[in-house]
């Protein structure tokens, strides 16, 4: 907010998706920024964010849109864009306006107006056909004028594509990991119990707290609390096969056994590993290594789900139906260790991401994002 949000502006950052508060979203439209409201399966932030606009009367031109991290069953069930539409009319919106921020005013902002953006001459004719103009019902879709969906169906073939060995084989761990590799080493001045730095998550919340905690200690080593609702947290270095990996502690997953790893790690992408088992640690990194990366549930050994993603890490090639179907083995999975989280494994998403208050760990160590530097898990 305020100067530093002009300086912001000013050094040629001209959009943000990540306001939350009405406020925000109001006082970077009137520096000049778009502000993207978004709504995703775990970031709900149109009813706040599109306040900017129905509280105020300011010109809309400079609000857009968007989703972020959305599930495959979201995508199925509710939609893409139409959904985020929708809720924006849904809370006050002009039908029209809102169409405007999705197709106009995103054109005009990724200087594509003479393409795409409107429905008149010379553009591409990229049109979606709807039934009802306020419930955002789709009939069909038409690409370059010819008709790609309606119905709820796709109406053309996509051909498969061989993705090279570079992007299926992106997990690249110097070595097998093993349970002792998750083990925390106390100082040597707390022989009982030590106070500790734990990253505090909130449901569907991106910022995190950070909160001290005292945890136990035996024969030298950090023991997790499940009355403490604490766990291990692990990121590790999976790009270059370089080891680095550091440890954490996290409060408010609600997980009382076993252990999730996730390859998609906002914005380095690297493993993801949380448990309060050590052995169930290993077990996850070792198998989304093997698997070239993905999202799994271990518990006691074996692997309860497993959501494989090999271009990258980060997607699937495969169907969205059948990647739904996995995703919500995977949410299965997170409920049988005690998360009753909506979507856990987006927030656990965002634990290795350092540009978002207050406390994050990268495979370089514990991040205060407040401060930009690192500092010890030991207070």
């Amino acid at each position: 907010m305020g100067k530093e949000l002009k300086a912001y502006a000013a050094s040629g950052c001209s959009s943000c998706h990540e306001s939350t508060r009405k406020e925000e979203a109001l006082a970077k439209m009137r520096a000049g920024m778009y502000a993207m409201v978004r709504e995703g399966s775990a970031w709900q932030d149109v009813k706040e964010g599109i306040r900017s606009v129905t509280e105020t009367g300011i010109d809309s031109r400079f609000c857009l849109l968007v989703s972020d991290d959305t599930h495959p069953e979201a995508l199925l069930t509710r939609g893409h864009l139409n959904h985020v539409v929708k809720r924006a009319i849904q809370e006050g919106v002009d039908p029209v306006k809102a169409l405007q921020m999705v197709t106009i005013n995103v054109a005009q902002y990724f200087r594509q107006t003479e393409d795409l953006g409107s429905i008149s001459p010379g553009k591409y004719a990229d049109i979606l056909l709807l039934q009802n103009l306020e419930k955002v019902e789709v009939e069909g879709v038409l690409v370059n004028g010819r008709l790609a969906a309606g119905g709820g169906q796709l109406k053309v073939s996509i051909p498969p594509y061989p993705y090279p060995d570079r992007v299926t084989r992106s997990v690249h761990l110097r070595e097998e990991l093993y349970p002792e590799d998750f083990q925390i080493i106390a100082p040597k001045k707390a022989p009982k119990e030590a106070l500790v730095r734990a990253i505090v998550v909130q449901e569907a919340q991106a910022v995190t707290e950070a909160a001290g905690v005292t945890l136990p200690v035996r024969r030298g080593l950090l023991m997790v609390s499940e009355g403490e609702d604490t766990v291990k947290l692990a990121c590790v270095e999976r790009h270059k096969g370089t080891g680095t990996m550091a440890l954490g502690v996290v409060k408010g997953f609600g997980i009382q056994k076993g252990a999730v790893a996730s390859t998609i790690a906002h914005d380095s992408h690297n493993l993801l590993i949380l448990g309060t088992s050590d052995g169930d640690m290993a077990l996850a990194g070792n198998t989304l290594a093997r698997e070239g990366g993905g999202m799994v549930v271990v518990l006691d050994g074996q692997i309860l789900a497993l959501l494989k993603l090999p271009i990258a890490g980060l997607m699937s090639d495969q169907p969205v139906k059948e990647v739904s179907e996995k995703v919500r083995e995977v949410a299965e999975g997170w409920k049988v260790l005690g998360c009753r989280m909506e979507s856990p494994f987006m927030t656990l998403s965002l634990l290795s991401l350092p540009v978002i208050p207050k406390l994050r760990l990268t495979n370089r160590g514990l991040v205060d994002a407040e401060n930009f530097k690192f500092v010890d898990l030991f207070v």
